[in-house]
């Protein structure tokens, strides 16, 4: 029994998160429709491959959401077959594979569906290349891995990122019964409705996956326990092998991660490594907030924070909007949607660094925070400036009086430097006085190929009211006091 759900509205979270019987059914037609199509086709013969299986929530482990399922179909490769690709140096054998990957798509994905009712088709790239489309209202993704064991995965690692999936499937639907996965149900549909979920999260780069929920559902037995180990997790590790948070990151392969979730089909590999910590941290307070209203007995507010809803397109109060500056872009439809995503972050972070730093280390626009949201080809990158406007002048601090040499250099340059508080100064004249224009020329000798920039519209409009709900949650340091004046 549930401390956090009672039984009356987990009965009742569980109605709208179960997919219908209808729904299921038509994931399996689609996938039955996908894989004839495929294995009948003349071009399968050209390429030695296992098997095809749907995998993810919406093959043997079934914990797909109501309304918000995608398809992975699998191509299970014969490894032994491609050995001379597999057997050339690191980079020849990723080219080889990604010839491999684009001729499989051209002569056979593509031609076997050519004859089925799909839209949106199109040759997409991450690590290497697959084919995505849309079919009987579902998005589909269809990919090719390699068939490798559990002993060569744990030994030597996946050949390509796609490998260990296979495994990933295996393992969740061999250890979960109908109450674990309804309670992986609820626990992705919070997560969700926290905008922190997988590498569509709106808050930080990447967000919780689906795989490890599952895995921290299976892992603590119940919802509530999954919950908790969350709060737990920058500090106590969920790993199958019990290692302490030091001894993991003892492991270089480890140094950088911040918190861990161990892949009991790879324990040399940490699903949570690229979980931003932005998104974690939200996480967390949103967990508190859900057993707080639990406590209260508050059905409506734990109903609230399980079931996911769109993000509002409302405005945000004026200060607010006083001090954001949003830019919207258009995906050509050429690059991944994770790659664009990485892209717009590292630009946004190179924005930060600018607005917040005059060349020579002084302040410039003060404490700023960015943002990247998206939604299908609609990009949008947003920043919170403290200061949206500053004087043209500040005063530049120089060497310490003490050191005598590098003073007479300073005024050799300088003959206007004077004197205070044991060092010299003076006074610099701004090239930016406005965030706004400092962010659209940072943004325009900045350009993400894949990307045009259009007018703003209502991405950009949820992006400001993730930086203002969810964001300013866990940033600290932002003035907010200040800025409201």
């Amino acid at each position: 029994m549930s401390r956090i759900l009672p039984s009356e509205v987990r009965s009742s979270i569980l109605a709208q998160l179960t997919p219908t019987e209808d729904e299921v059914a038509k994931q399996a037609s689609a996938i039955e429709t996908l894989k004839g199509a495929l294995e009948n086709h003349a071009g399968s013969r050209g390429f030695q491959y296992s098997f095809l299986a749907a995998q993810g929530s919406t093959g043997k482990k079934q914990t797909q959401l109501r309304g918000a399922s995608d398809i992975d179909l699998f191509v299970a490769l014969d490894k032994e077959h491609y050995r001379g690709k597999l057997d050339l140096d690191a980079r020849e054998r990723s080219s080889a594979i990604d010839e491999l990957m684009e001729s499989m798509i051209d002569q056979w994905f593509i031609p076997a569906v050519a004859n089925l009712d799909v839209q949106s088709l199109q040759k997409t790239f991450s690590q290497h290349p697959y084919l995505s489309l849309s079919m009987a209202g579902f998005d589909v993704d269809i990919v090719a891995c390699f068939l490798l064991t559990y002993d060569e995965l744990a030994q030597k690692g996946p050949i390509t990122a796609m490998d260990r999936t296979i495994h990933h499937t295996e393992y969740v639907a061999n250890h979960l019964n109908t109450t674990l996965r309804e309670d992986v149900r609820i626990l992705k549909s919070f997560v969700r409705t926290s905008r922190t979920y997988g590498d569509t999260c709106a808050v930080g780069r990447m967000g919780f996956t689906g795989y490890a929920l599952e895995l921290l559902v299976i892992s603590t037995g119940s919802f509530d326990a999954a919950l908790e180990a969350i709060l737990r997790l920058d500090w106590d590790p969920v790993d199958p092998l019990e290692r302490s948070l030091q001894t993991l990151k003892q492991d270089s392969t480890f140094k950088d991660d911040h918190i861990f979730i161990i892949d009991p089909t790879d324990t040399g590999r940490n699903v949570a490594s690229s979980f931003d910590e932005r998104a974690y941290d939200l996480l967390r307070i949103l967990i508190q907030q859900l057993i707080d209203a639990s406590q209260k007995s508050d059905n409506d507010q734990v109903m609230n924070l399980v079931l996911e809803k769109p993000i509002p397109v409302a405005p945000v109060p004026v200060w607010f909007t006083k001090h954001s500056y949003v830019r919207e872009f258009e995906s050509d439809g050429g690059v991944h949607y994770t790659v664009l995503r990485d892209k717009l972050h590292s630009v946004a972070n190179r924005v930060v660094g600018e607005l917040r730093r005059e060349p020579t280390g002084e302040e410039r626009f003060g404490e700023v925070i960015s943002e990247v949201y998206f939604e299908d080809d609609r990009f949008a990158i947003g920043f919170l400036v403290e200061k949206p406007e500053i004087s043209s002048t500040y005063e530049r601090r120089g060497p310490p009086l003490d050191l005598q040499e590098a003073v007479d250099s300073f005024r050799e340059v300088h003959s206007d430097a004077f004197e205070r508080d044991d060092y010299l100064w003076i006074i610099e004249r701004r090239k930016w006085t406005k965030a706004q224009s400092l962010i659209d020329v940072l943004l325009q000798e900045n350009p993400v190929e894949g990307l045009k920039r259009v007018t703003q519209g209502e991405t950009s409009a949820k992006l400001q009211h993730v930086i203002h709900r969810y964001v300013l949650r866990v940033e600290d340091d932002f003035p907010i006091p200040t800025v409201q004046g």
